[in-house]
């Protein structure tokens, strides 16, 4: 999920606990508890900070420590007790009071992020440093402004009847926390449609199935059929009619390639997913030749492999004697492929030896 989600999440849910016993504390940490939940629920994603720009760094260690059940006390006692040093109102109270009160708040908003990462499509290490297995629901797309808005609104209830006092301010985030929770479990009742939508789909003797969420509706879902030959995919929606597929952009004036890409990317968004009696299947081998087999190996082999889940050589290209052989994550394949980050690429000299392998996207400073 998408990082300010997560603080929204995390400041509904510090308003949603329940009511320190007495008044005075409720009305000293009031402000300092959403401050909390907000800050701690976003916290977890600084785990990219130690080298932002490396891809390998992220693939292997992003939603990792930070997001491990096994570590999540040690964090909870760590940001509740940073939250408990801030001076302001609630340094009136004794620490040892402040320190209980901020370190509950904070598990609830690290607790909060696991969660939502949880049912997104990358993967948590739920259990790092013990294991470094992902899980992964597959319900939500990473940016769910439907949700975002369900958090927005709740935290305006939440404002809005602090005058009134504690308890209806209280009573406010516990109904938008509800609310966000029916919206989550709604979309796993969907993922559910969707998945039984695809094994219907799904060739015979294919090995792996995914439902993968995508962008600005829970109706739209990206079907993946796997096994060790091919992947094959659909576009689909759970509902709507059939819609005529939209033409290319006119040629005309650009700002500039990206704009162009963009345009034509949203403009084609809406009919590209179809109801799923008339989504049209992508096949794609997960490799065709010598070199892409070797190429294919040789990513998930290394970091790639430590998320990709349906991997296929997706392009080769030859120039000046060197041989390109490109990887993706077909999870990723309704992105354009030149603004996909977790492209990998393997490159090899005239004769054959591997001269080359990354992710060559600009993003990353180990890009070349």
């Amino acid at each position: 999920m998408d990082t300010l989600t997560h603080g929204l999440a995390g400041a509904l849910l510090a308003r949603a606990l329940p009511a320190p016993r007495d008044e005075e504390t409720s009305g000293l940490l009031r402000r300092r508890e959403a401050w909390t939940g907000f800050l701690t629920a976003m916290l977890p994603d600084l785990d990219v900070l130690p080298d932002p720009f490396s891809a390998v760094f992220y693939v292997t260690q992003h939603r990792g420590l930070t997001h491990s059940f096994v570590l999540l006390p040690l964090w909870a006692i760590a940001f509740g007790l940073l939250a408990s040093l801030v001076p302001g109102r609630g340094a009136r109270l004794p620490f040892r009071t402040r320190l209980e009160r901020l370190t509950l708040v904070s598990f609830a908003g690290v607790s909060s992020h696991v969660l939502l990462d949880w049912v997104t499509s990358w993967g948590t290490m739920f259990f790092a440093p013990l294991s470094w297995e992902r899980y992964t629901l597959d319900w939500l797309f990473i940016v769910d402004l439907f949700l975002s808005g369900l958090l927005v609104a709740g935290l305006l209830a939440v404002a809005v009847l602090s005058r009134r006092g504690d308890g209806p301010s209280r009573v406010a985030a516990r109904a938008g926390a509800l609310a966000a929770t029916a919206y989550v479990l709604l979309c796993g009742v969907l993922h559910g449609r969707a998945m039984a939508d695809l094994e219907r789909l799904a060739p015979p003797g294919a090995e792996t199935l995914a439902a993968i969420p995508q962008p600005l509706s829970p109706g739209r879902w990206l079907l993946l059929a796997g096994d060790d030959r091919e992947v094959v995919s659909w576009h689909v929606r759970l509902w709507g009619k059939v819609e005529e597929r939209a033409a290319p952009l006119p040629p005309g004036r650009v700002i500039d390639g990206f704009t162009r890409r963009r345009d034509l990317f949203l403009r084609q968004l809406s009919t590209l997913y179809q109801p799923p009696e008339a989504a049209r299947p992508d096949v794609v081998p997960r490799a065709d030749g010598e070199l892409s087999n070797r190429a294919l190996a040789i990513a998930l082999d290394g970091p790639f492999g430590r998320f990709a889940r349906f991997p296929a050589v997706v392009a080769t290209s030859r120039s000046g004697g060197v041989t390109e052989v490109l990887v993706r994550d077909l999870r990723f394949g309704s992105l354009p492929r030149d603004l996909d980050p977790f492209l990998y690429a393997v490159r090899f000299d005239v004769a054959s030896r591997v001269i080359f392998e990354g992710f060559p996207s600009p993003r990353w400073h180990d890009a070349r």
